[in-house]
């Protein structure tokens, strides 16, 4: 694939006639300019210039890339007055990936602050897990991402060189019918749930572990990745359920209730975008009214906000 910086040294070269000139032109230096040249020739698979006398003259080739240059670099010139211009008025698209639980509690929330009060900023939302959301960032498929992860976890990788948005913590809840015996209790340890039947996630790793440390295997008696099936397989008396008091403030069907987990990390939500994102007036939109709606969330699941 072509780079457009190596374009922008060709087309100076053929301007200036040197690598010595064009250097100065742009103020690189002139190794800098013959590694960019030595690049793009390798990318073509053929010479672009060749040395006439004390200069240097196009090939053929390059005469061809030089004008296909000069189109691109219109082009770009054209997009760009046009984003400043939607810029300006305030408008703009925000690609957002985000996780299960947030899709059904921030993201409807963020829609609707942005029609009533910033009706030139569009958002497009992609449901992925963290690890796939993280991706999405980092390749540029996603402006900004809304992830999670355990307060006791390490930072995960990839993420050292972005900027990492701190929005709230809940608490992991034990879902089970109104009836239950332990719907008495305050909290729930997991060492009192040995022998239940439960309806669980698929990502359910550190759940199984913990059981194992307990001594106990789970009866899973069903594996599903749906917040409202999950509730309609727990309310049915197939099994309990452990699910974010994030998820349940969204909605919880009549009968059943949750206690939080004893003794289990909480959650973090944060936001995840390159640096340079958060300049770009719609993203910065978006993450102010992101963290103000994440703010109001964790006062309504319990502690204090962040």
């Amino acid at each position: 694939m072509l780079d457009v910086h190596q374009l922008k040294v060709l087309t100076e070269v053929a301007r200036t006639g040197s690598y010595t000139a064009a250097a100065s032109s742009l103020g690189y230096t002139q190794p800098a300019v013959s590694y960019q040249m030595r690049r793009l020739q390798q990318a073509v698979g053929t010479p672009l210039v060749t040395r006439v006398g004390r200069g240097l003259q196009l090939t053929e080739t390059g005469r061809a890339l030089v004008q296909h240059a000069d189109a691109i670099f219109s082009m770009l010139r054209a997009v760009d007055q046009e984003i400043s211009s939607l810029v300006a008025r305030g408008g703009g698209l925000v690609r957002i990936v985000a996780f299960q639980s947030s899709c059904v509690t921030i993201v409807p929330e963020l829609i609707a602050r942005l029609r009533q009060g910033h009706p030139g900023v569009r958002v497009t939302v992609v449901q992925a897990e963290p690890v796939e959301a993280r991706h999405l960032i980092r390749t540029g498929e996603a402006d900004l991402g809304l992830l999670c992860n355990w307060e006791n976890e390490d930072l995960p990788d990839g993420e050292a060189t972005m900027r990492r948005v701190e929005l709230m913590t809940d608490r992991r809840c034990v879902l089970m019918t109104e009836d239950d015996p332990l719907a008495a209790q305050d909290t729930v340890d997991l060492a009192e749930l040995a022998g239940r039947d439960w309806v669980m996630e698929s990502f359910r790793d550190r759940f199984l572990a913990a059981c194992t440390n307990l001594g106990f295997e789970p009866r899973i008696a069903a594996t599903v990745d749906d917040v409202s099936a999950i509730q309609a397989l727990v309310a049915s008396g197939l099994g309990i359920s452990l699910i974010s008091e994030m998820a349940l403030s969204a909605h919880l069907a009549p009968g059943l209730v949750h206690r939080p987990l004893r003794r289990w990390p909480r959650r973090r939500t944060y936001a995840l975008l390159w640096p340079d994102m958060a300049a770009v007036p719609a993203v910065a939109t978006v993450l102010q009214e992101i963290r103000t709606i994440a703010c109001a969330l964790h006062d309504r699941v319990g502690g204090p906000p962040h």
